[in-house]
């Protein structure tokens, strides 16, 4: 087994001053690090971290003596200008190495850069970008514009009502089964910002359900179909979860008690994605392989059976009536008796479309209460009865429960649609579900120092929840390999990749109850494990039950990569390279008076640079008769109060072990395997910088660390 003694720098010609000044440039990078790593564990400290420029064990007779090389190269450059000797640029030319340092001495040193500052404002832009923490979510407009929501919807009255004659008309044209002119009216209502009233929201997705060709041509039938999903939208996006008055309408839809109206009429009934759930797990069974794997349609042609009604010896018309008009929309219940007679692929469509519309309220939901908490997301926020999310009322968590037994049933339907290979875009829509219930889980866990919050962070919890969740994949994934290498690519959130690429890869050879991250991929390639899986030339094409050399390797880097992506290493790594600053992150504001020199400094006061706003005044006479205004402004968010105690430390440990294992690849691993694809990964990390030795324990002191003590 190899070790770090075993690597060592290729045979170099230059002289050995080069090599002296090359290590200590080298020496110099790491330092940058060590000083991240190191300044935050001594109390107290809360200056700017530099990075060390000159060497210390310069003595005084070296320095000397670049004086008097000094003086002596200018007073040789002073009599061969006086003799006309030579020309300026040749003397430039001849200007000793000791000479041009003396000079670039003497230039003003460039601004110091504020390291704490930088890596604060990255994590804070990631803490404050909402719709990251559901990637594949629909971003919720109101997320382009907070204080727009805030005003219009989350302290809004309740949005204006049609009248009496207009509700009437569109009871009568529903119960009527005139549906494209229902829809067309629901249309006008929102696009004018009525609101039809409660029931709305359960009357299109019933007619999502039941819609059937008995006295419609199945072209008009997939109209109809598909502008009942599309009003279904529309009506979301005009009147959107996050509206506070809305709140108890939206509550009594998805048929959960609402805590804050205990007297108001809730359905005892089964929630409603439990609901459909239930039908998805009833009807998956029943579909073949091939309707499954195919974007089945959710609408066909109808065939009639009038085998009763000929017993009973009715006429043809009054046993067309019956089969025609025979669903009640005055009871206001769902009857699936015409949904039951659909074939198995219409009906999984139709079940498939209605989760997905279920789904995005809660996404929307979620996202909308992540960007009017942002101050504060911990667990009391999180499960306050009155304020909390409807994901958490809808899957039934708890601050001590997580795996409830509709969390259980989501996760057991997507391993067997994923067994089943499933339809991509359906199979998304459970999988969205799953990212839903996770990021929840892990948003509850977030931890606040003295009101600094440590982020990214992934909390025991959410470990065990996706650890459940992978245990609950391998029950209906028992033999195949390709199904979870295809799985893994398919989830959406970053650390719900890498932690499910962790515990697929320890079903062989990959270390347990170790973190994943840069580190546990360095004692991979250290200890040689690529060794214990076999080539895919060795392996039987039919064989689906071996990990290949090739699979590993491949699986592995897309880990580290996700790794990267959800902690931003690349981010952290390019200014400390480029020394630039990072740019906070911005909103667009609807106000032609906005100005950025606002900040919000806790949860209930506001502080604001008013000099800076009186420099402003004497153009917003123009700026308020201005008629038009061309385009709304960009405004700074505030920077997040973050805990960098524990992210320095953090952050250039792992750029460490990336630095690292670039090393180990190039010295030790590509003479025997192809690493193409890593090095072509680290090499556009770390650009042109010189990878170290093995970098010192994450919790040692950067004096602790042989080479550089």
């Amino acid at each position: 087994m190899s070790t770090t003694e075993d690597i060592t720098h290729p045979m170099s010609e230059k002289s050995p001053e080069m090599e002296k000044n090359d290590q200590e440039e080298t020496d110099t990078k790491d330092v940058s690090l060590d000083d991240i790593e190191g300044s935050n564990r001594s109390e107290g400290k809360t200056e700017s971290i530099v990075t060390v420029l000159c060497n210390p064990n310069k003595t005084n007779a070296a320095k000397k003596a670049d004086a008097a090389a000094m003086k002596a190269d200018m007073n040789t450059e002073e009599m061969m200008n006086v003799d006309g000797s030579s020309s300026h640029s040749t003397a430039n030319e001849g200007m000793n190495p000791s000479t041009e340092r003396a000079l670039a001495s003497k230039k003003p040193p460039a601004p110091k850069m504020d390291w704490k500052k930088n890596l604060r404002i990255l994590i804070s832009n990631m803490y404050m970008n909402s719709k990251d923490r559901l990637p594949g979510a629909c971003m919720p407009k109101c997320l382009r514009n907070t204080r727009e929501c805030e005003d219009k919807h989350r302290t809004a009255m309740l949005p204006d009502v049609p009248n009496f004659m207009l509700v009437e008309d569109l009871k009568r044209t529903l119960r009527g089964h005139h549906y494209d002119t229902f829809l067309d009216m629901v249309e006008m209502m929102a696009m004018q910002c009525v609101y039809p009233g409660d029931g709305i929201f359960d009357r299109l997705i019933d007619l999502v359900m039941i819609l059937i060709a008995k006295e419609i041509t199945v072209k008009e039938l997939a109209d109809i179909y598909r502008k009942a999903i599309s009003t279904f939208f529309l009506l979301v996006d005009a009147f959107p979860p996050c509206w506070t008055c809305l709140r108890p309408y939206y509550l009594n839809f998805l048929r959960v008690p609402n805590p804050t109206n205990r007297s108001a009429r809730t359905d005892n009934g089964t929630q409603k994605l439990k609901f459909y759930l239930d039908l998805l797990e009833e009807i998956l069974p029943q579909c073949s392989d091939m309707e499954i794997r195919t974007m089945t349609k959710p609408f066909e042609e109808h065939v009639f059976n009038f085998t009763d009604e000929e017993e009973l010896e009715m006429s043809q018309e009054t046993a067309f009536l019956q089969h025609v008009q025979d669903y009640d929309w005055i009871s206001g219940k769902l009857c699936l008796d015409d949904f039951k007679n659909l074939s198995p692929g219409a009906r999984l469509s139709r079940v498939c479309d209605v989760l997905n519309m279920l789904c995005r309220i809660l996404e929307m939901e979620f996202l909308s209460w992540l960007d009017h908490n942002r101050l504060r997301q911990s667990e009391s926020e999180m499960f306050n009865e009155e304020t909390k999310p409807f994901a958490i009322h809808v899957f039934g968590m708890s601050a001590t429960m997580r795996l409830t037994d509709i969390v259980r049933q989501l996760m057991r339907l997507y391993g067997l649609a994923a067994e089943k290979s499933m339809y991509p875009d359906r199979l998304e829509m459970l999988q969205r579900l799953i990212t839903l219930v996770v990021e929840v889980s892990n948003t509850a866990e977030l931890k606040y120092v003295d009101n600094n919050v440590t982020y990214p962070n992934l909390g025991s919890q959410t470990r065990l929840l996706i650890a459940q969740f992978f245990k609950i994949f391998k029950s209906q994934n028992p033999k195949h390999i390709s199904t979870y290498i295809k799985s893994i690519s398919q989830l959406d959130q970053p650390y719900l990749r890498f932690e499910f690429t962790d515990h697929f890869l320890q079903l062989f050879y990959f270390p347990r109850n170790v973190a994943f991250g840069p580190k546990k991929v360095c004692d991979e390639f250290n200890e040689r494990q690529w060794l214990k899986y076999k080539p895919k030339s060795e392996i039987e094409e039919d064989d689906d039950e071996q990990l290949s050399r090739e699979d590993y390797l491949n699986i592995l880097l897309n880990a580290l990569k996700d790794y990267d992506k959800w902690m931003n290493l690349k981010g952290f790594w390019k200014f400390m390279q480029n020394k630039e600053q990072v740019q906070q992150l911005q909103t667009w504001t609807s106000s032609p008076l906005a100005t950025p020199v606002g900040i919000i400094t806790g949860e209930t006061f506001k502080a604001f640079e008013l000099s800076e706003m009186e420099k402003e005044v004497p153009s917003w006479k123009k700026r308020l008769n201005t008629k038009v205004i061309l385009g709304r402004p960009m405004v700074n968010l505030p920077v997040a109060k973050i805990n960098l105690v524990e992210s320095c430390g953090r952050y250039s440990s792992d750029v460490r072990y990336i630095r690292y294992l670039r090393r180990v690849l190039v010295k030790e691993v590509q003479s025997e395997i192809d690493v193409t694809d890593w090095l072509e990964y680290l090499n556009g990390f770390l650009c042109d910088d010189e990878p170290p030795s093995e970098p010192a324990s994450p919790r040692s002191s950067p004096a602790s660390d042989p080479e550089e003590a």
